[in-house]
């Protein structure tokens, strides 16, 4: 089985070598080096890093309203494998979840009093094969105190995903070669919020792979149209 995680933050590529070497021991297949999108000319120097598993170039997308995402996401999906909606405000989220340029929406529950997603974004997400990220580092940073209330938000989403069929990937989020998390580390933190261990480990392995899979088919065909 090919593990893969998504959603991997370096700020200093001086650190990858390392970084390539600890998720080599983990298990992972692949991992998702993420780019800010102000950062995405970065993407020249990871093309030329040697690496014996896979590096997918990820980019995460802010944006203060549709109309920027849009514009942000016509760029980024021109070039990189994987394109990740920083989610959390809902007119974002659903844009995101409506548009089939959209890779992952990561933490659509992020500064919100409720999950972020309802039948509407889940319905849509399905329909444009939209994933919703569980997002590890989320967890973690969490104070104490709300954790519970943002684990609540992470449950419904997983909910709405499974009842209309929307992937699921669950990432570390990392920003350092310390924050990073193996697979089954990964997938227990699925079952903890309401997957099944199947539906875990899905979203590490067949889900990810999946979609980066699809995507080089379609850059491939772009680059040689």
């Amino acid at each position: 089985m090919d593990f893969y995680d998504l959603h991997v933050e370096i700020e200093d590529l001086k650190e990858i070598d390392e970084v390539i070497e600890i998720s080599k021991k983990l298990g992972y297949s692949g991992i998702g080096i993420t780019f800010k999108y102000a950062n995405l000319n970065d993407l020249n120097e990871l093309k030329k890093i040697k690496s014996e598993i896979d590096l997918v170039s990820c980019v995460e997308i802010s944006a203060q309203g549709v109309k920027e995402l849009k514009r942000k996401i016509s760029k980024a999906r021109k070039i990189v494998d994987i394109v990740i909606v920083s989610g959390g405000d809902y007119k974002i989220n659903r844009a995101a979840a409506e548009d089939s340029r959209v890779d992952i929406l990561s933490h659509p529950e992020y500064k919100r009093m409720d999950s972020g997603v309802d039948h509407i974004i889940a319905r849509a997400a399905g329909e444009n094969n939209v994933a919703i990220e569980i997002n590890f580092h989320e967890i973690l940073e969490t104070f104490r105190k709300i954790r519970a209330h943002v684990l609540g938000h992470m449950r419904n989403n997983i909910h709405l995903a499974l009842e209309y069929n929307v992937p699921i990937v669950i990432t570390s989020s990392a920003r350092n070669k310390w924050e990073l998390r193996g697979p089954r580390e990964l997938a227990a933190i699925g079952q903890a919020i309401g997957m099944s261990l199947e539906d875990s480990m899905k979203s590490i392995s067949d889900i990810p792979k999946g979609i980066v899979d699809e995507n080089r088919r379609k850059l491939r065909v772009v680059s040689h149209g």
